[in-house]
């Protein structure tokens, strides 16, 4: 059996969008319920979240850190300033991992 992780859930409920049944529906509200304590149990000390590409994971206006393969970290920029999926950039890679810049309060 699979392991059901916060990558597979995000795909799942993408998929579950266009809604037919009341049980497809039901299985849609609770990934949505599971997904932040998959988000959690992922995340490491560090609060990295481990990425293996496709669409944008979070809300294309947050601002995220991202690291990629070749090791380097950015940060400071929207989730829609980056290429979340998988085609290898030759300069810096695909991004293996990211984290949501929480709000500390500050306008800007």
């Amino acid at each position: 059996m699979q392991k059901l992780t916060a990558i597979k859930a995000r795909a799942l409920i993408h998929d579950l969008s266009g809604l037919r049944t009341i049980r497809e529906e039901l299985f849609r509200q609770a990934l949505e319920i599971a997904l932040p304590v998959l988000e959690q149990q992922e995340k490491g000390d560090d609060g990295w979240l481990e990425w293996s590409g496709g669409e944008c994971p979070v809300d294309e206006m947050e601002p995220v850190q991202v690291k990629f393969r070749n090791g380097l970290v950015k940060d400071g920029r929207r989730a829609a300033s980056w290429d979340w999926r998988h085609e290898s950039d030759p300069d810096l890679g695909d991004i293996i991992a990211y984290r949501v810049i929480e709000n500390d309060g500050r306008e800007g």
